[in-house]
């Protein structure tokens, strides 16, 4: 386990890194409904508040991944955010005017929360 001291220590290198090239993400989430009938239905998507990440491409480090439908996709980013920014799989955003989806979230969020996504159209 991380020393106290050093996971601060982290947090402050990390938010700096961040802020040194960071971009505003918002994020829309899946929501999922009961649709009457026994099964589930995609409802109207949540909109998250904006969040301040740093972007950064993927190119050959980037690992086949899926889709919410299942479509293997390579990812073309990560977005990096702090440990306490909301982020889970299947979100999506705009980035440059293209849309993305999540398609992993890392589970090490000691002092960073990364993500990779993956281009959608």
């Amino acid at each position: 386990m991380i020393a106290e001291a050093e996971l601060a220590i982290q947090r402050q290198l990390t938010s700096a890194f961040i802020n040194a090239d960071r971009i505003s993400v918002i994020l829309t989430r899946p929501v999922w409904v009961d649709d009457g009938a026994g099964g589930v239905t995609q409802g109207p998507p949540e909109t998250l508040a904006p969040q301040t990440m740093r972007l950064i491409p993927l190119g050959d480090m980037a690992s086949e991944r899926f889709t919410a439908n299942g479509e293997a996709v390579t990812p073309t980013y990560a977005l990096l955010g702090l440990h306490t920014a909301d982020i889970q799989r299947w979100d999506q955003c705009t980035i440059n005017g293209r849309r993305y989806e999540v398609v992993f979230v890392s589970e090490n969020m000691q002092y960073e929360m990364k993500a990779e996504v993956a281009y959608r159209g």
